[in-house]
């Protein structure tokens, strides 16, 4: 173990953030056949499978129930607990209520809260530049998805160090294939209960594999077109850009430029009429005082303390 830690990091090595108790966590899973196989799954999925199984079958108000369910529970989980939570430490909150977070990003097919935390923070430091994971100045393309295709020569462990001593975090990131496949055998499950073999697969195919679709281009939606197309109203340093339009599918997230800025606010939409649910949610915690220590705008961390 400590042979692999103490590996010299290079942009061609293979780097890995290591748990206090000496375990180490491969940080970039770039063109991992894994990630690819499940990537392309879904995507044929939610393109083929859903619209020819509602053309010949038909999708249950139960179903549609599961799929609105689901993508708020995983979009949430993915915008308050891996972003705003874990990423930027915007709040603090009881271990259960950030493992309930964790699980429900989980169910987003968007890697543990540690690999996601190292690339975003990555991001953070070095926005438009080479080693950005989702350089939006190589294109839309690139900064939406194809950045998952291609070699990481620049993923660096220090940006995984902080999450990686979270044992919530180190418990998620042990668990989530397990997470993952409960999250879409449940939707099955849910489906066979209410109308057997078929149920279960319409319920599977619409609450499943297109809300993960759905959710996974909504997230990616921030990283192309919030650095491409926008206002930039608080500071233009970077390529990050406000778009309401996209907050409305990423619960608050649109408000790009804002969170470039001010990247530990707990807000991204910080007036009371845009549309940002994560701000609500997570100042509903602390109204019922599941959280505490909400950042605002007045407190700035610059990109390496937020990895420490």
């Amino acid at each position: 173990m400590s042979q692999i830690a103490k590996q010299p990091i290079t942009p061609q090595s293979p780097t890995f953030a290591i748990t206090p108790k000496g375990t180490p966590i491969k940080i970039s899973s770039r063109r991992e056949i894994l990630t690819v196989l499940l990537f392309c799954a879904i995507t044929l999925g939610a393109v083929i499978g859903v619209p020819l199984y509602g053309y010949l079958y038909h999708y249950s108000w139960l179903d549609w129930s599961m799929f609105g369910l689901l993508y708020v529970v995983s979009g949430l989980g993915i915008t308050v607990g891996y972003h705003r939570l874990m990423s930027h430490r915007s709040f603090d909150c009881p271990n259960w209520v950030k493992g309930t977070l964790l699980i429900g990003g989980a169910w987003a097919l968007q890697n543990s809260a540690i690999k996601w935390t190292a690339d975003h923070l990555r991001h953070h430091a070095h926005c438009d530049e080479e080693k950005d994971p989702y350089n939006a100045q190589q294109g839309f393309w690139h900064s939406h998805c194809g950045w998952l295709f291609v070699p990481d020569r620049y993923a660096d462990p220090k940006y995984a160090t902080r999450v990686a001593k979270d044992p919530v975090a180190i418990w998620q990131h042990k668990y989530y294939p397990l997470l993952l496949l409960v999250g879409l055998a449940g939707t099955f499950l849910v489906g066979f209960l209410f109308n057997g073999i078929m149920g279960g697969i319409g319920c599977f195919l619409l609450a499943g594999v297109g809300r993960t679709f759905l959710v996974l281009n909504s997230t990616f939606f921030i990283n192309s077109i919030c650095h491409l197309w926008g206002q930039q109203p608080h500071g233009t340093t970077d390529s990050s850009r406000d778009s309401w339009l996209v907050s409305l599918v990423t619960f608050g997230e649109g408000y790009h430029n804002y969170h470039h800025m001010y990247p530990t606010d707990y807000r991204n939409g910080t007036c009371w009429y845009h549309f940002d649910p994560s701000k609500w949610l997570i100042h509903g915690l602390y109204s019922l005082g599941l959280a505490t220590s909400l950042r605002t705008s007045s407190h700035v961390e610059d990109s390496l303390a937020r990895t420490n």
